[in-house]
């Protein structure tokens, strides 16, 4: 029987000014079919992995409960440093705090009412993540699984490239034909992995755009035979955040071993996690002490562009503390190689061998203006033909505006539906 969809296909880390007839052709004619929303923008960090939560379940890093791309954990004397992509951080998160994320997603409000799909080619982290619950189906080539997280035993191969886009592309397609779902995700790794690999503008990076919208096109002729079947389909477009340009690479944690704050370079007392060009700056043991001298001269850095301390975060939408610091790399004016405009410092833990490797390629994490406005087009019921909405939106919208299109309610959420009929200022 026909009932209401959303199909959303995030192509992951797409600007908006990287949309237009001549790179994405197919985008670009679905920004005039629905409404393109300009002031869109992302969370901080502007980074996939707690984005992906933040686009699952409406809501801030400070509601969901996950912090960023990595983190650390609290062991005696300090912190452990964890990459939330990994399969196996899942668990890890787990037991450490006896629960996943504090706030629902998506896929566990619809569960009862059509249920949920997701085919992810991003990271473990980020797809596992975005239904923590697993209350859906997902798709990915670590593992897939139905509702209860029991795994089907189907593999997916996938790899996390631009073939592998077009591999995930197929199983989305041919689970919408089958199963045609309340709430549909596809999670493309494309153009954001080629974006990170070569300078921005460039033939690697336009390719990849190219790709994405490829995929896109491939989703928009599955939405028309939903439609054509009397499926009332919202069908959004979008991405999780944007990018800027790197101008260097700095170890942060090497630099405050260098400066005095951390007595043993690869000790637990101060340990930063690492949000691309942003950071998180963990305080332990003796070193707790030390935070508000580091804070300090974190901010007379030339590399710095912002520090903030625990209080300040909530009102970034960020988890607060007492022993965590975080710090936005510095931006800076102009382009890269190719003029594509938006620069920024990278944060990574140790190395000093990177510059060179990704210099003019993509970051983001921060809180620049680029890195922070990711694209989204609502093609579909209550949205408007050739609009363009100037008043700011976020990825923390989504959940609600498709809850609102399954006729759900999204009380509970940070975000809001995007349905002019509903939208309260």
């Amino acid at each position: 029987m026909p009932h209401p969809i959303v199909v959303t296909v995030i192509c992951d880390g797409n600007r908006p000014d990287f949309v237009s007839d001549a790179t994405t052709p197919t985008m670009a004619a679905l920004r005039r079919a629905g409404t393109w929303f300009a002031d869109h923008r992302g969370i901080f960090p502007s980074a996939t992995r707690a984005s992906s939560a933040s686009i699952a379940t409406g809501s801030h890093p400070v509601s969901h409960g996950l912090r960023g791309n990595s983190i650390g954990l609290p062991i005696p004397g300090g912190h452990a440093f964890h990459d939330v992509g990994l399969p196996e951080f899942y668990e890890t998160y787990k037991r450490q705090y006896g629960r996943l994320l504090t706030r629902p997603a998506l896929a566990e409000r619809v569960a009862a009412v059509g249920g949920a799909v997701l085919a992810s080619n991003v990271s473990p982290g980020a797809a596992y993540f975005h239904d923590a619950g697993g209350h859906g189906h997902l798709f990915h080539r670590e593992l897939c699984y139905g509702p209860g997280r029991v795994p089907t035993g189907e593999v997916v191969r996938a790899s996390k490239d631009a073939a592998g886009d077009i591999v995930m592309t197929d199983r989305f397609i041919r689970a919408l034909d089958e199963m045609r779902p309340a709430a549909a995700t596809l999670w493309l790794c494309e153009p954001d992995t080629s974006m990170h690999a070569a300078p921005l503008g460039g033939d690697v990076h336009l390719a990849a755009l190219r790709h994405a919208d490829n995929q896109v096109a491939r989703v928009a002729e599955a939405v028309d035979r939903l439609r054509d079947a009397g499926h009332d389909v919202l069908f959004l477009i979008g991405s999780d955040h944007g990018h800027e340009a790197v101008t260097e690479v700095i170890p942060v944690e090497r630099r405050l071993h260098e400066a005095g704050f951390k007595r043993e370079l690869d000790g637990p007392e101060i340990v930063v996690a690492p949000q691309g060009s942003a950071a998180f700056i963990h305080f332990g043991g003796a070193a707790l002490d030390r935070i508000d001298e580091a804070a300090a001269w974190l901010g007379e850095q030339r590399w710095v562009g912002a520090v903030f301390r625990g209080d300040d975060l909530p009102a970034l939408g960020q988890i607060p503390g007492d022993d965590v610091i975080a710090i936005d790399l510095a931006k800076t004016e102009g382009a890269n190689v190719n003029g594509v405009p938006g620069l920024t410092a990278m944060a990574v833990r140790f190395s000093e061998a990177e510059d060179d490797v990704r210099r003019d390629c993509g970051m983001h994490g921060g809180r620049g203006e680029r890195e922070t406005n990711p694209t989204l087009i609502a093609v579909g019921h209550g949205f408007e033909m050739g609009r363009t909405v100037s008043e700011r939106s976020s990825i923390t919208d989504i959940a609600p505006t498709a809850l609102a299109h399954l006729g759900l309610g999204w009380d509970g959420l940070d975000g809001r539906p995007l349905q002019p009929s509903l939208r309260v200022a």
